[in-house]
């Protein structure tokens, strides 16, 4: 579409949504809801972006490893948002959700770099955590993951 390589993502957004409506089967809106995942994604509208990129997984199993490819990709650059400071498990958990979302997609370029990121075995035992237990990354990423180390 010549307003996505243009980069006119806010003048693609309106079309795309159209053209879902207009979509005559789950492929065509899987499809249509990838591009908007990329859209949401340029503009920063990472929980948007995530929607759409499951919802495209849900209408096409096709669709899964390149949606949650994304996901992954946009959990990655979450980290920055996301970090409190206070406990790098917890920060460092954005890396071990996007490893899950990875490794559901078969990406596993992305998976050894996000397990690159994973907290340490010293630094989970300076903070009393263990490989095993279940923490929240909090922020917009939601997600419950069960933390992990690199070493």
């Amino acid at each position: 579409m010549r307003y996505m390589s243009n980069r006119e993502y806010e003048k693609a957004q309106p079309v795309l949504e159209k053209a879902l409506t207009l979509a005559e089967n789950d492929k065509q809106k899987a499809d249509v809801q990838i591009d908007l995942a990329k859209i949401h994604s340029q503009l920063g509208r990472k929980s948007a972006a995530r929607s759409a990129a499951q919802e495209a997984a849900r209408l096409d199993s096709e669709k899964t490893a390149e949606a949650y490819s994304l996901i992954g990709y946009l959990y990655m650059g979450a980290f920055n948002d996301c970090k409190g400071g206070e406990s790098r498990a917890k920060d460092y958990s954005v890396f071990i959700a996007a490893y899950n979302a990875f490794q559901r997609a078969g990406n596993s370029d992305g998976m050894r770099d996000a397990r690159a990121r994973f907290p340490s075995k010293e630094e989970l035992f300076t903070e009393g955590k263990m490989a095993g237990e279940s923490i929240s990354t909090g922020c917009w990423v939601g997600e419950t993951v069960t933390l992990a180390t690199r070493d």
